[in-house]
């Protein structure tokens, strides 16, 4: 099968791997001109319908991945009118388009995730994810969105990631990890791997997930954990059995007070604080379809954890199975 994949980040750069190893042929659309192993290079924008004419010509399916800086200005100047372009030519041509999304569109509803909780924003990203969600329900073009938490994974970098940044580097670097919210509050994580296993299938089963055009979809995420428990787990992947005793990897609350006093200068600073609200609770993903109905069941956190600390130490991690 043939398919495009839109952006080359810690989604795209996963997913159109997994297609290729799928045995697919796989076109990128992206605005950088390298491109990735096993794919065709189409460079130029998302937002561009010529060049998406020709690069969706013969496509099965269609996964936009594409984003832009973190700031609602940004997401509300790009997004809308990308997405657009994208639905557009995908509803010419007959395919489904596929996206990741977050939980930001459902606001408090975050607290316990479902594949029925209502959009209900409460900061700007989020008005700017629900406006995009209703814009694809209304659309005629067959739309898919896997719902993530927050990503983990091969691809992940800390400006991408907030575990990553916040909770996995300063642990292998032997630091105390400050962290956004309450370090108590158990909260759920996506590997990224899930979730494009997720898009893949979603894609593939595009006509029973959304027989009337548009479909809202879980993806599989591993159980929540405290980021305090997750800050100990991935100091004992890291070390190992090394028979060497160790205190609990510190962890500590980023006062709120910080991020409001930072957000007067930094724009990323300021959409941080108006995210708060995602921290101070718990924040758990439900079970949706896609595990329900089609057995597609997250990876663990142990494999996930090995994963990441054999990349931290230079050594060869078994190879996570398919789920």
């Amino acid at each position: 099968m043939q398919h495009l994949v839109t952006g080359a980040g810690q989604i795209g750069t996963q997913l159109a791997a997994d297609l290729v190893g799928g045995g697919h042929q796989v076109s990128v659309l992206r605005r950088s001109a390298v491109p990735l192993p096993g794919t065709t290079l189409i460079q130029g924008d998302a937002g561009d319908r010529g060049l998406l004419r020709e690069a969706m010509a013969g496509a099965e399916a269609v996964f936009h991945c594409t984003h832009t800086r973190y700031s609602a200005k940004a997401w509300e100047r790009d997004l809308p009118q990308r997405e657009r372009a994208v639905m557009d030519v995908a509803a010419e041509y007959g395919v489904p388009v596929v996206f990741p999304e977050s939980v930001y569109a459902f606001g408090m509803g975050a607290q316990r995730l479902a594949e029925d909780s209502p959009l209900d924003p409460v900061a700007p990203l989020g008005r700017v994810r629900a406006a995009l969600l209703r814009n694809r329900a209304a659309h005629p073009a067959q739309t898919l969105s896997v719902v993530a938490a927050d990503l983990l994974g091969p691809t992940a970098a800390p400006a991408t990631s907030v575990f990553l940044a916040m909770v996995l580097t300063p642990v292998a670097r032997g630091r105390r990890a400050w962290v956004l919210g309450d370090p108590d509050a158990p909260r759920s994580a996506t590997y990224i791997p899930d979730l494009t296993r997720a898009m893949a299938t979603a894609a593939d089963r595009a006509d029973e997930f959304a027989p009337d055009g548009d479909a809202v979809l879980l993806a599989p995420s591993l159980p929540p954990l405290t980021q305090r428990e997750m800050a100990r787990r991935a100091s004992e992947a890291l070390h190992g059995a090394d028979g060497v005793r160790r205190s609990a990897p510190p962890v500590s609350r980023i006062p709120a007070a910080v991020f409001s006093a930072a957000g007067l200068f930094s724009p990323m600073a300021r959409e941080l604080s108006n995210q708060q609200y995602l921290w101070r609770s718990p924040a758990v993903m439900g079970e949706g379809r896609l595990v329900r109905e089609f057995d597609l069941h997250p990876s663990s956190w142990d494999d996930v954890l090995a994963e990441w600390a054999a990349g931290v130490n230079g050594t060869s991690a078994t190879p996570l199975p398919a789920q």
